[in-house]
């Protein structure tokens, strides 16, 4: 198994690594699925639950499974607060993300980009295969574009979607351009502010 491992990681390096604000490189949620399922197929399984639904938080577990024998390989939880948007699915995500790196799939970080990004700390890409190259070029064009479908999102669950598809765009541009990376963000809180307002009128 160690030599499968070993594939994995090769495969989700290859299909993104970043550095950390401490020059430790880590990987991709994304990254860490796909390079296991390539290399495992169905050999083990991915098991998630929900263990706890509290009033401000919920508490998701993750286990990576063989069913003959029947075995737990490694385990992993995740808490979010509710207050957050998609907190179900993150923490479904990183619940996942720990029982793989508690697995051995993982660089020299056990924290996936994906966390990171929840934490807002900024994560420098090492390569771009398997990426878009939005994610590490970006102009003029690309930013005004962006900031155009943040003024016509009709919900705040479009504002939601629009911060985490551009996630990797925005995390360049606060590095690269501080000043520009808190125009959009300005952007971005007026027009959350704007949407709530008009719902509450």
């Amino acid at each position: 198994m160690k030599e499968k491992i070993k594939q994995v990681n090769e495969l989700a390096a290859n299909y993104g690594s970043y550095l950390n604000q401490h020059g430790k490189k880590c990987i991709s949620v994304w990254g860490q699925v796909r390079a296991f399922r390539e290399v495992f197929g169905t050999e083990f399984g991915i098991h998630c639950m929900m263990v706890e639904h509290a009033d401000r938080y919920v508490i998701f577990k993750a286990m990576i499974v063989k069913s003959d024998p029947e075995m737990i390989i490694s385990t992993g939880f995740s808490k979010q607060y509710r207050d957050k948007p998609g907190y179900l699915s993150s923490a479904e995500t990183f619940a996942i993300s720990r029982a793989l790196s508690f697995m051995g799939i993982l660089l020299e970080d056990i924290t996936s980009k994906e966390e990171y990004e929840e934490l807002d700390i900024p994560v420098q890409p090492m390569n771009t295969k398997g990426t878009s190259s939005a994610a590490t070029r970006y102009d003029e064009g690309t930013i005004n574009e962006l900031i155009k479908k943040v003024h016509y999102a009709p919900h705040t669950a479009k504002l939601d979607f629009l911060w985490r598809a551009n996630r990797e765009l925005l995390d360049q541009i606060k590095i690269k351009d501080l000043a520009t990376y808190n125009s959009i963000l300005n952007k971005f809180n007026s027009k959350r502010d704007e949407i709530t307002t008009q719902n509450e009128v």
